[in-house]
């Protein structure tokens, strides 16, 4: 996924997917509407993850254009849904802005580390709905609670039904 800028439609499609199997609402503004973040995440009602993808960079850095376009997706949000909260998320090599970018404000970058304890986590996730949690969950007991660490090292709370 890394370095690999002619794979950057598979990465977006994957990142979709992520969503989805997270059981988020998740889409691909860019490509449905060619504007837009290249992944919107609608978190709950009231917030959306705008995540744009840099997967294929291989700079030190997160150039200026990058924020530039995180930028232009949040603005896209708003205009488009002005009651709805963004939450800026870049998928970069980098955690580090280049001098001349000015880094949206609450941006989480999730770098290949974060990537991979995303991946532990959804992998955690799937194993306790594959366990114990899973089969009770199937036969209608009251909801759990089970929490995954995102990248961003902010809990979150997933209720599974």
């Amino acid at each position: 996924m890394w370095g690999d800028e002619d794979r950057a439609d598979d990465a977006e499609r994957a990142w979709e997917r992520l969503g989805r199997h997270l059981g988020f609402v998740s889409t691909r503004p860019e490509k449905l509407y060619g504007t837009g973040p290249d992944n919107l995440w609608a978190l709950s009602v009231a917030r959306q993850a705008v995540i744009e993808l840099k997967t294929g960079c291989v700079t030190d850095t997160i150039a200026k254009k990058d924020a530039d376009q995180l930028g232009g997706s949040i603005r896209w949000l708003n205009k488009n849904n002005p009651e709805v909260k963004a939450l800026p998320v870049m998928v970069h090599p980098s955690r580090v802005c280049d001098a001349k970018a000015t880094p949206q404000p609450g941006m989480r970058v999730v770098t290949p580390a974060k990537y991979d304890l995303l991946k532990q986590a959804v992998v955690q996730y799937a194993l306790a709905l594959a366990s114990d949690l899973g089969r009770h969950l199937l036969r209608g007991r009251p909801h759990q609670h089970v929490t995954i660490t995102h990248p961003d090292q902010v809990d979150t709370n997933w209720y599974v039904r």
